[in-house]
């Protein structure tokens, strides 16, 4: 456990001025602090009141934040002595916690990366068009990739969202212009929320085990062998007014990850 608290320039960065979710903003903005390791596990967070003003927000935003955070198990609270940063590790993917993935590899000390296989807008077929709430035909991206940590595949996605998003930040993105972010960002949520002003809020996710089949690595292009094994993870992202926004179907390859679960009783 440290003594000192940790420094407060290290939160006056300002908030973003197009969202008003404030409470899940200033979790965020710790919660990435902490995943980065910029505030180190054992830590003392300076008190409410510093947090407050530091960051340019309420009180009861920064009680609300913290406890968010204490509830995924990010922080742990002492009576009279003050608030801390958890000493487990972060080097697992928390399935509980839905953060990007990028952050994830990065918090680890690796560098992430991607490679973008295809790109594409297409009609909605009546699955897709379900799940997102549109109608059959609504136009929608398609984006098919392998993200990697130095180098090497970690997991295979496939991501869908309406293509008229493209049209809702403060400039309007062509296929081209979003191959391109997502070449720099690598991060969806990252484009989603500073690009599309589409802020991702919650998820649902479904899961289950599987084993990599010729189709499977012939889709994504990998070099693995038959028979590995693979997570499904299929998982639909709101916003925080309970707008589909994402539908993503993720496979992470098992030789490079690990999973828990926070279960909180």
């Amino acid at each position: 456990m440290n003594d000192q608290p940790v420094e407060l320039k290290l939160f006056t960065q300002s908030l973003p001025p197009h969202q008003d979710n404030l409470v899940a903003l200033t979790a965020n903005r710790i919660r990435e602090m902490i995943e980065s390791r910029a505030i180190a596990p054992g830590s003392r967070l300076p008190n409410e009141i510093e947090l407050a003003e530091a960051m340019g927000v309420s009180r009861g935003t920064v009680r609300a934040a913290l406890s968010l955070l204490q509830q995924q198990g990010l922080l742990w609270r002492r009576q009279g002595i003050g608030t801390f940063v958890s000493e487990m590790p972060m080097l697992e993917n928390r399935l509980d916690l839905n953060f990007s993935y990028t952050a994830l590899i990065e918090s680890l000390g690796h560098r992430p990366g991607c490679r973008l296989i295809d790109c594409r807008a297409l009609p909605a077929e009546r699955e897709h068009a379900s799940r997102l709430g549109v109608e059959t035909g609504t136009l929608l991206v398609h984006i098919r990739r392998v993200r990697t940590a130095d180098n090497q595949p970690v997991v295979a996605s496939l991501d869908v969202f309406r293509a008229s998003l493209l049209n809702q930040g403060s400039a309007a993105i062509d296929l081209e212009t979003l191959k391109h972010l997502l070449c720099t960002k690598i991060s969806l949520y990252r484009i989603f929320e500073e690009d599309l002003h589409q802020p991702i809020d919650y998820g649902i996710t479904r899961l289950r085990p599987m084993v990599a089949d010729a189709r499977f690595i012939r889709q994504f292009e990998l070099e693995i062998p038959k028979g590995s094994a693979v997570l499904y993870m299929e998982q639909l992202d709101y916003s925080r007014n309970r707008e589909p926004l994402l539908l993503s179907y993720e496979y992470h390859l098992a030789e490079y990850s690990t999973f828990t679960i926070f279960r909180r009783r």
